[in-house]
């Protein structure tokens, strides 16, 4: 599962984010659009930087396949 992210400007593809080994199945946005956090049917959640395109911390593992993501109003709290 990869997550392209696109300059709505150009609609040019910026980034690709590799990470989860399957279906992403939905993406969060932090309140200062500077985090995004995403689930998978891989199980696992993922916050990444989107001032660098990179995983914040470790994959967060679950026993099951996710199915949504959410980022608290405060971008303090994950939910999945």
């Amino acid at each position: 599962g990869l997550i392209r992210i696109f300059d709505t400007a150009t609609w040019q593809q910026i980034a690709v984010l590799k990470g989860h080994t399957w279906f992403v199945t939905s993406i969060s946005l932090s309140p200062n659009n500077r985090l995004f956090a995403s689930a998978s049917y891989d199980g696992t959640a993922r916050l990444w930087n989107l001032d660098t395109n990179l995983p914040v911390g470790p994959p967060l593992h679950h026993d099951h396949r996710l199915r949504s993501a959410a980022l608290s109003p405060d971008g303090k709290v994950l939910v999945t």
